[in-house]
């Protein structure tokens, strides 16, 4: 049986590479040549970036064989900490400055949704809190019944805003800024949780590695100002991984935690239940060939205490809901089946598609919109063909993996409303760096390219090492790490594409990278020393 779990676990690396050398090779050489949706001109191409990177690869290898440098013996563990703290303050200072409420599903929605809450504790009193927006209760609830996974975020939301509305911090056009508080605050954990987990795995200067490279790719982000689950989601995915790989918590409590915890963040995030999949699969390796009694009697009662849990927490949410006047409509739910038939679409290359939400409104339930989603999707699966299905593929990668800023300031109505600049001299600074088409714009963006594209290029190291290692390598953490990731990049490729649904694994990308980074690091300290 083990033969057999070698084989399986060498499959997913191979997958691996094969996935990731698709990325990199469609970002580098296709990016420019190819369109896609929500394609950006950046200053400089991906090709040069990667020059650039791998001149930083050589140069570093220069310098530590003629040891002019080296890793300072240092408390990374202490600096982490106060830097969480310092960074922390840094982030709400910029959100503060830079702060506006965006339209699309968050401002026309989902924020007026929680301010009703907030204020009368009923769905029914919701009201357009932006004059460019005088919803009523029909067209929030309309929404609400197809998209029901955004009523957890509404009661999320609104607790805030209660909760700030008691203390009285933040009031007028700014009281929205509690929320983005707590974004800065999920942000910094999310980054620290980085090093934790990287320490515990790898060297602490790896691991501290990666915590820089999280402050500049999710620490500096404003996607923290966008009031929605891609930010509010972001700490799940490696807070599952972290409780995964921390070997103190109790079993029956760990796995427990994972498998509600999952349960709750597919009610933020669908896409949060990848990881969990991801960290079933890896225990299923692990145990193929083994019987040990006392484990599976283990597993049955994490199973029966998880289940038990998932079925109280789902009936509270739903009276819950119920009360506050919500009482979703399940033959209103846009189900899977849509957004495989979206992720198709011609026109709008497998983006959101306001034609083919219109199509599934139309249908009167549930089996009616799956029965019309398949069939249009069959009918689009033959018009493109293998070949045609396959250029189109691509460009959803493209849409998804070129772009470090995860399609920053192009969904929607983005900057919905905007409050006068407050008198710090360095709102106006901030906004014309972070606001898309604004003066220094290309900056940013260029940033955020270059460590997005580091990103991938050590994770493709990674895959590389990983499959070369075979047998040997029996990271199941890792296994988890990297079954995420080619969870998600296919979960993207067949459904709708949006760069910034990637936003919520930045961690776990993170992750991924400070393994290669360490397997690159030590072959050229291994080949170094055998030449002397």
């Amino acid at each position: 049986m083990g033969k057999y779990r070698d084989i399986l676990i060498k499959c997913i690396h191979v997958i691996s590479v094969i996935l990731f050398a698709w990325i990199i090779f469609l970002v580098i050489f296709c990016a420019d040549i190819m369109e896609y949706a929500c394609k950006i001109k950046f200053i400089v191409s991906n090709i040069v970036i990667c020059i650039f990177l791998i001149g930083a690869v050589f140069l570093y290898r220069v310098i530590v064989k003629r040891r002019q440098i080296a890793f300072p013996d240092l408390n990374y563990g202490k600096i982490v900490k106060v830097c969480t703290v310092i960074f922390f303050a840094v982030q709400v200072y910029v959100c503060f400055n830079i702060f506006f409420i965006t339209g699309w599903d968050s401002g026309e929605y989902v924020l007026p949704a929680a301010q009703a809450l907030a204020e009368s504790g009923n769905i029914e009193a919701a009201k357009g809190f932006l004059d460019i927006y005088p919803y009523d209760f029909k067209t929030i609830k309309g929404f609400l019944d197809m998209y029901p996974n955004n009523l957890l975020i509404v009661n999320i939301y609104s607790v805030i805003l209660k909760l700030n509305g008691k203390m009285g911090i933040l009031t007028g056009d700014y009281q929205w800024m509690s929320i983005v508080v707590c974004n800065c605050a999920i942000s910094s954990f999310s980054c620290r949780l980085i090093y934790v987990i990287a320490s515990k795995k790898l060297e602490e200067k790896y691991a501290f590695a990666g915590y820089v490279i999280a402050l500049a790719l999710i620490g500096m982000s404003p996607w923290m100002v966008i009031c929605y689950s891609d930010s509010l989601a972001l700490f799940l995915p490696i807070f599952m991984v972290y409780v995964y790989m921390n070997e103190k918590i109790p079993y029956i409590l760990k796995y427990s935690v994972i498998f509600v915890g999952g349960y709750l963040g597919y009610c933020v995030k669908p896409q949060v239940l990848i990881v969990i999949i991801a960290i079933i699969i890896s225990e299923c390796l692990k145990r193929i060939g083994q019987a040990d009694r006392k484990m599976w009697k283990r597993d049955a009662v994490v199973v029966c205490i998880s289940g038990a849990a998932v079925i109280l927490a789902a009936s509270y949410l739903n009276s819950l809901y119920k009360r506050e006047g919500f009482d979703p409509d399940s033959d209103q739910k846009i189900g899977m089946t849509h957004y495989f038939m979206m992720g198709m679409n011609p026109d709008r290359l497998g983006m959101w598609s306001g034609e083919d939400v219109n199509l599934s409104a139309s249908c009167k339930n549930q089996e009616e919109r799956s029965k019309k989603n398949i069939e249009v999707s069959k009918e689009r699966l033959k018009n493109y063909g293998v070949i045609g299905y396959f250029k189109l593929l691509s460009k959803k990668m493209l849409t998804n993996y070129n772009d470090g800023t995860f399609a920053w300031g192009v969904e929607g109505n983005f900057y919905a409303m905007i409050p006068d600049d407050i008198n710090t001299g360095v709102s106006g600074r901030l906004k014309q760096i972070y606001y898309n088409d604004a003066p220094y714009s290309w900056l940013f963006y260029l940033v955020e390219q270059c460590i997005w594209m580091g990103v991938i290029l050590f994770i493709g190291v990674r895959t590389v090492f990983a499959a070369a290692a075979g047998s040997r390598e029996r990271d199941y953490e890792y296994l988890a790490i990297i079954l995420s990731l080619i969870g998600l990049t296919l979960f993207e490729l067949l459904f709708e594409a949006r760069a910034r649904y990637l936003y919520i694994y930045t961690p776990v990308y993170v992750i991924a990278a400070v393994y290669g980074i360490r397997d690159l690091d030590y072959r050229l300290r291994k080949k170094d020393k055998n030449m002397y």
